[in-house]
């Protein structure tokens, strides 16, 4: 019986590999955290993040990228609470270290012997994770270290060795790969008018970006993890302040 379950692991892990390479977008990355991934890793959360974890000063900020079937926990809520995150991703480098740059299991990191430990407190926004598994890779973009931390609501985190030693390298990999949205930086021969983007929210240039590039309200919830009625919601708020009434014309306003 332990051969069978083995067997099927082993299936599900390099059916899992195999689809990662088929990955280039955003919404495609986190379906595939969500469903094969998922199988043999089993998580709520993926929170990755990559920078100067030895520099505390704000202008040495880390970057996030954040993959959540958890409403209101995005790469967005995130960036808007940077420092706390800040701070709390890089008491989490200093265990990895202290760890010999090994992977671990924090269980219950809401206890108040654990919170010691990690010295910061716990994110308000994570407090429905009961449990975390925390991954570190070095020199995987430029000279900066990048750590992955999977959250789980369950109060103990379970996965195999074996799964961590084949999975993960094609996580980063896939993640390194993918088309991260830079709201600043430009398709080459479109220009922005300052004026309009000066009036519009980061969330509603967010929007703007993907409906630029042809995706639908559903994907662009997806991508966002909003929902539907909450883009429907966004783009009306832009096409009122674009004064215009539809997608083509909104993009034709903003980007030239």
């Amino acid at each position: 019986m332990q051969t069978e379950i083995d067997n099927q692991l082993v299936e599900k892990i390099f059916a899992a590999i195999r689809s990662s390479y088929k990955i280039d977008k955003h919404v495609d990355f986190f379906t595939w955290l969500q469903g094969a991934v998922g199988e043999v890793l089993p998580h709520d959360m993926l929170l990755a993040s990559w920078g100067e974890f030895s520099h505390a000063h704000k202008k040495n900020g880390l970057s996030y990228d954040v993959a959540s079937n958890v409403n209101e926990v995005n790469t967005q809520a995130i960036m808007d609470a940077s420092e706390i995150f800040d701070a709390f991703m890089r008491h989490l480098y200093q265990l990895w270290g202290n760890n010999r740059q090994r992977w671990f299991i924090l269980n219950s990191p809401n206890d108040s012997g654990l919170a010691g430990q990690i010295q910061a407190p716990f994110p308000d926004k994570l407090n429905s994770f009961h449990s975390m598994l925390v991954y570190g890779v070095s020199d995987v973009r430029g000279s900066n270290e990048c750590l992955y931390v999977f959250f789980s609501k369950d109060t103990t985190f379970s996965v195999q060795n074996s799964v961590m030693g084949l999975v993960m390298p094609h996580i980063d990999s896939t993640l390194r790969r993918i088309q991260h949205l830079e709201i600043d930086e430009v398709p080459e021969g479109v220009t922005i008018d300052p004026n309009v983007a000066a009036g519009l929210s980061e969330r509603e240039l967010e929007i703007l970006y993907w409906v630029r590039v042809g995706k639908t309200n559903q994907e662009i919830g997806e991508i966002l993890f909003i929902s539907q009625n909450t883009v429907k919601s966004h783009l009306k708020r832009i096409f009122g302040k674009l004064n215009v009434t539809t997608r083509a014309q909104a993009v034709g306003k903003f980007m030239n």
